[in-house]
């Protein structure tokens, strides 16, 4: 999510990488959805003084709704689920084992371990019926671009996960504001459209996740509409109210308490005005997401959630609004719900914050956006920064068995195409990069195209180039909602499709290798002693292992010194082959390896110069 109110904690933040991290986890909220009122200054000038006295006003927390009295309060529409009484699922006090390496890793999901996943925002794929916005027929029309089914296709681009920005009824043009939780968005088709997608992609072995935005609904919904005009109501307790302004900020520093527009009181909202938090201490609140997860594993048959917002879950008071052990409890048991309801379904969460990551394994969530490693490797390709192999250390030390999601950037970043100033060199480092090292990957729609985009958001989130029409790039016969990037006559799927050299062309074949070879997919990772500037690192599995070697520098290396103190590879000589070349003049015969005892190795030069910006992808065999 996009929070305009955290723009000045951008400057905290690490500049190497060039591009503006936000800190949140959703869409950008419309910026006529903020009321006026004062409770920005108050919040922002409060003291932690004031905040406990003011805090114990708050009075939306722990009951749950009485079915009972619902009908005749509010008139909920039918295609929104009706409250029930729910047991309470949060465990009062389940605490997470005391190391991660003691417990077995507990991802249903085995298809996740060997797989690539593609980012789509619907309203910009692809335009079906010529309104101007992407749809889910036009995403169906586009899937053999994604995967045609074909096994080793070099015309698609063979990833077989697609993860969907919010798919559901909302105000917003980016739908991290939901008001109906069971409605597809009318501007995207029906929920008989998705389902039609659902089996398009499932044909394909295509694995599909939707963000699941829990955290929040808009403030439209009808829920928050009833809890706003109504104190007695029952959904009062869905959200978080409080008779008095508590003064205090949200966990950026942004005004988080508002004035509640249609009645007495103030309400809490981390991100913005418009996207009032839930109640999760209410059993009630907690019921409905198990419904709405329920709904979407088995009525419309996603195979799991990138989960939105997740460490803003459960606040507890002014010094704890993130990262709660109520938040961790609840994570818990949602694991437990929704693997009951589905064994294998895949679950992945964004917390933008590496400190605490740590917290959310190994029993809660799958997988987890790993944000240190995709900075580390945008830093190693735009400026030869070397650090996201330290990163890969750390994660493959803390968390289990590889379990995190890499990336190189996503829809609330500056796209790595702009951040690079367009190199096509440096971008296909970065592909190289980021396919070839541990996680699951994740590429969102266009980066395979080097797509350019600078924030605010609606700018990084335009329509697909698919052709070289400067005025549609193809993506719609009518007028697109969003105009495309100047570069479009030349950056698009058509001109790159019929260039072998192009960087659409080289991730696919990175793509192709990386699910054919279980080295690349699954493989250890180790790191080698190497000269300046170039990064060499192995990856094993089994008696499969795969050496990679990038040149980081805007310098040819001709002294390579690449060695390893240990490893897994049995003494003896070994003939290295060529499985992929990158920003290389053509295949090159490799150097011959001698491996010692204990797979030690000094010195190895597989090439006698390394271009500059250029990796070698070599197969290590006798």
């Amino acid at each position: 999510m996009r929070n305009t109110a955290k723009k000045p904690l951008a400057s905290l933040l690490p500049l190497l990488i060039g591009l503006s991290l936000v800190l949140g986890a959703c869409g950008e909220a419309s910026p006529t959805a903020r009321p006026t009122t004062t409770t920005a200054a108050s919040a922002t000038t409060s003291n932690p003084a004031t905040t406990a006295a003011t805090a114990t006003t708050i009075t939306a927390v722990t009951t749950a709704a009485d079915p009972t009295t619902l009908a005749a309060t509010t008139a909920i529409p039918a295609t929104t689920a009706v409250p029930t009484t729910a047991a309470p699922t949060t465990a009062a006090a389940s605490a997470a084992p005391t190391t991660i390496a003691a417990v077995a890793n507990p991802v249903g999901a085995t298809w996740a371990k060997e797989s690539v996943c593609y980012e789509v925002f619907v309203r910009s794929f692809y335009d079906s019926n010529g309104d101007g916005k992407g749809d889910l027929n036009g995403l169906i029309a586009k899937l053999d671009y994604i995967n045609d089914g074909q096994v080793g296709s070099t015309k698609s681009l063979g990833a077989n996960c697609i993860w969907l920005m919010p798919v559901t009824a909302s105000p917003s043009y980016h739908g991290y504001d939901t008001t109906d939780y069971y409605k597809v968005n009318p501007d995207y088709g029906t929920n008989d459209d998705f389902k039609k997608f659902m089996a398009e992609a499932h044909k394909r072995g295509i694995h599909v996740l939707i963000d699941l935005v829990l955290n929040h609904t808009s403030n439209q919904h009808e829920w928050f509409k009833a809890a706003a005009a109504d104190p007695k109501s029952p959904y009062r307790d869905y959200y978080i109210f409080s008779e008095t302004d508590p003064g205090y900020a949200g966990p950026e520093g942004a005004p988080a308490w508002f004035k509640n527009p249609s009645g007495p009181g103030y309400y809490y909202a981390a991100f913005d005005s418009a996207l009032p938090d839930l109640n999760y201490k209410n059993p009630a609140v907690t019921k409905q997401a198990q419904d709405v997860t329920r709904f979407w594993l088995q009525e419309m048959g996603v195979d799991g959630f990138r989960l939105d917002a997740i460490k803003h879950l459960i606040e507890d008071g002014a010094a704890n609004q993130v990262d709660t052990p109520q938040t961790h409890d609840w994570l818990r048991d949602f694991r437990k719900f929704y693997t009951g309801i589905k064994k294998d379904a895949f679950t992945v969460g964004e917390v933008f914050a590496p400190s605490s990551l740590k917290e959310y394994y190994p029993d809660q969530l799958d997988y987890y956006f790993e944000f240190n490693v995709a900075q580390g490797m945008v830093n190693s390709a735009n400026r030869g920064i070397n650090t996201f192999v330290g990163q890969i250390k750390i994660a493959d030390t803390n968390w289990p068995v590889q379990r995190y999601a890499s990336f190189l950037t996503n829809h609330d970043q500056t796209r790595i195409g702009t951040v690079v100033g367009g190199d096509v060199n440096k971008l296909k480092l970065a592909a190289t990069e980021l396919l070839t090292t541990p996680g699951l990957p994740f590429i969102y729609y266009g980066e395979e195209l080097g797509m350019q985009g600078a924030k605010p958001d609606p700018n990084i989130r335009t329509p697909m180039q698919w052709t070289s029409d400067p005025a549609t790039g193809g993506f719609t016969t009518g007028q697109p909602y969003k105009a495309l990037q100047s570069d479009t006559a030349k950056i698009n799927v058509g001109t790159e499709d019929a260039d072998t050299a192009s960087l659409l062309n080289l991730y696919r074949a990175l793509i192709r290798l990386r699910r054919s070879n279980v080295a690349l997919a699954q493989g250890s990772f180790l790191t080698t002693n190497t000269s300046y500037g170039v990064v060499a690192y192995l990856r094993q599995s089994g008696a499969e292992t795969v050496l990679v070697v990038l040149n980081t520098t805007d310098e040819a290396k001709t002294d390579l010194q690449i060695s390893v103190d240990k490893s897994d590879l049995p003494p003896g000589q070994y003939s290295p082959a060529e499985l992929l070349a990158v920003n290389t003049d053509g295949k090159t015969t490799l150097a011959p390896l001698t491996v010692g005892p204990g797979g030690a190795f000094t010195d190895y030069a597989p090439v006698a110069s390394l271009p500059a910006r250029s990796a070698y992808i070599i197969a290590v065999k006798k």
